[in-house]
């Protein structure tokens, strides 16, 4: 091992070279090399799902006790980014609510501390993302509203746009997400977004909104009368190329509504630059 207690990682890969490297025959370990390979192996490697049992105890844990302890805020957003990274595997994402820690994650979405409810929308985004199973469970264990709070009223624009990022991957090809959007009052806030002062508050919000128009066609007639249209006309001027792409994309997809076309002013300058490159994927990404 090495002399910090860590993985002797130098001798690890000199050893797998001595036997493994094709020239001559392999040849039986002797039970000392068995010992010393796998106490070299088991030095990094993780029990997640045990770990993760840990993390949900202290997220259990109220705020007063563990401030009593010398735990900072600080700390509880290193534990959530370390949860974030567990939880990039679609099986310990399922695994969380199994082990009990979604309903303690959602709790952190309510705390006093604008990071910590910024990382934990974080890991609800990837643990809903592209992930059917979660997504229910999410619905099912009320994960959506405190999101939907933030997103429309918390004074951080960090924590709004998390929450968003949160909604989007909750709701995107999930119908009764997108039912509870609407209830929620979503459209309200992606309008309050596309008037926010922040570049990432308005991608965000304009790419979801063009996901929902284009995957909701009903919807279009509603943004419309929301006054969508104007907003977006205003950001396809943006500084932010980003934006302005953004911005384009959505109000070509409300152009293809027949009722709401009409209430779109200048369409002509909706047409693209064609030698400007697409960026969509770049923008979802944001």
């Amino acid at each position: 091992m090495a002399k910090d207690g860590g993985p002797d990682w130098n001798g690890l890969f000199k050893w797998s070279i001595a036997h493994g490297d094709g020239t001559n025959p392999p040849r039986a370990l002797s039970e000392e090399d068995r010992k010393w390979f796998m106490e070299a192996m088991q030095a990094n490697t993780i029990d997640v799902v045990k770990r993760m049992k840990e993390i949900t105890r202290v997220m259990r844990t109220p705020q007063d006790v563990l401030q009593s302890q010398g735990v900072t805020p600080e700390n509880i957003e290193d534990m959530l980014d370390e949860l974030h990274e567990h939880v990039e595997s679609i099986d310990m994402a399922n695994d969380l609510h199994s082990i009990g820690g979604l309903d303690p994650l959602f709790g952190y979405l309510k705390n006093s501390n604008a990071g910590i409810r910024a990382k934990a929308a974080e890991v609800v985004s990837t643990v809903a993302q592209n992930n059917p199973k979660s997504q229910q469970l999410v619905m099912e264990s009320n994960g959506l509203e405190p999101l939907l709070i933030n997103f429309k009223s918390d004074p951080s624009t960090n924590a709004r746009t998390k929450a968003l990022g949160a909604i989007s991957s909750i709701i995107r090809h999930n119908q009764p997400g997108v039912s509870a959007f609407r209830l929620g009052n979503g459209y309200a806030g992606l309008k309050d977004a596309l008037g926010s002062d922040d570049a990432k508050l308005q991608r965000k919000a304009l790419n979801l909104i063009q996901y929902l128009l284009h995957n909701n066609k009903a919807d279009r007639s509603f943004a419309t009368e929301l006054g969508l249209p104007k907003l977006m006309m205003h950001l396809a001027a943006s500084d932010d190329p980003l934006v302005r792409e953004a911005a384009l994309s959505g109000l070509l997809e409300l152009s293809q509504d027949q009722t709401s076309g009409n209430a779109l002013p200048d369409q002509d300058k909706l047409k693209r630059d064609p030698e400007e490159p697409n960026r969509r994927d770049q923008c979802d990404g944001l």
